[in-house]
């Protein structure tokens, strides 16, 4: 009986190699993207003044932190925000957040303390559909 021998020792050792290059390259991507995509989520203002949400109709809009994208459609009544709709769905529950934008009728809502990203570009894309109203 004799004992296997290792056919590919040059292969196991590339395939090591390769996930360790991987391993760490992910660890160095995730300690670089997070705090970034976190910061510049923090940095969004919401610009849209409350004067301007008199103009009822339907506008569109836009915002994007890295991979984090969120297009909305936002239809104004005469008391404000009426209805929002996702063009472009960012990862998370959403349905919470849009519900408080309807139910107060505008885009500052208290859920911008401790917000996600996608909670902060879903809050930019309606704000940015408000910016697009003309009287």
């Amino acid at each position: 009986m004799s004992v296997p021998t290792r056919r590919h020792p040059r292969l196991l050792r590339t395939l090591l190699i390769l996930v360790a290059v991987l391993a760490v390259w992910s660890l160095i991507a995730q300690a670089t993207y997070g705090p970034w995509l976190r910061r510049t989520g923090d940095a969004l203002t919401l610009r849209s003044p409350m004067i301007s949400y008199r103009y009822p109709g339907v506008y569109e809009g836009s915002a994007r932190v890295g991979h984090v994208a969120a297009k909305v459609r936002v239809t104004m009544g005469s008391r404000g925000i009426t209805a929002v709709e996702f063009l472009q769905r960012p990862l998370g529950n959403m349905d919470p957040l849009i519900a408080e934008v309807v139910r107060t009728g505008w885009v500052l809502v208290d859920v911008v303390t401790g917000a996600t990203v996608s909670q902060k570009v879903t809050l930019k894309a309606i704000d940015d559909a408000l910016m697009k109203q003309h009287p």
